[in-house]
């Protein structure tokens, strides 16, 4: 389906792809790179262990596993900027320098974990929730105009 609105329709406006988990596989996330556009998909986790050194949303983390905050997202290299975290200000790992002050992470490491803007930051969670309205419209539909029985 994303192929044949690719090709059928030039919409230069669309730079999101809001979709729910269950479209979370890595063919979508590619084709949605191809086209061009940006994934704003919920993770479905199917059974994979904890990534060790990020948190939930793949935000690496410091070694006191306090999460990185997600600072720009850089088009060009097509890399997330992550800042050192609000509790590392003091911490003595940063003064010996272990801890780094910057984090990047190029989006196509892995599709499906890092999407632009990151996962968990605000600008993601609005765009997310965008999707919701037309899900109701989707509702409404099928209620009242009977397209929940069209094959």
């Amino acid at each position: 389906m994303l192929k044949g609105i690719d090709e059928r329709l030039s919409l230069p406006m669309i730079c999101y792809q809001a979709m729910d988990a269950g479209y979370d596989y890595n063919p979508i996330y590619e084709q949605v790179h191809r086209m061009g556009h940006r994934s704003i998909i919920a993770y479905n986790k199917k059974n994979e262990s904890e990534a060790i050194g990020f948190d939930k949303h793949f935000a690496p983390t410091c070694f006191r596993e306090h999460s990185y905050r997600y600072d720009s997202y850089d088009a060009k290299r097509e890399t997330l900027k992550y800042t050192r975290p609000k509790e590392c200000i003091d911490c003595p790992l940063a003064n010996e320098g272990i801890c780094q002050k910057v984090y990047k992470v190029k989006i196509t490491t892995d599709l499906r974990r890092y999407a632009a803007p990151a996962r968990g930051s605000q600008a993601w969670k609005t765009i997310f929730k965008r999707r919701t309205a037309v899900e109701r419209v989707n509702a409404y539909l099928k209620e009242f105009f009977q397209l929940n029985n069209v094959r």
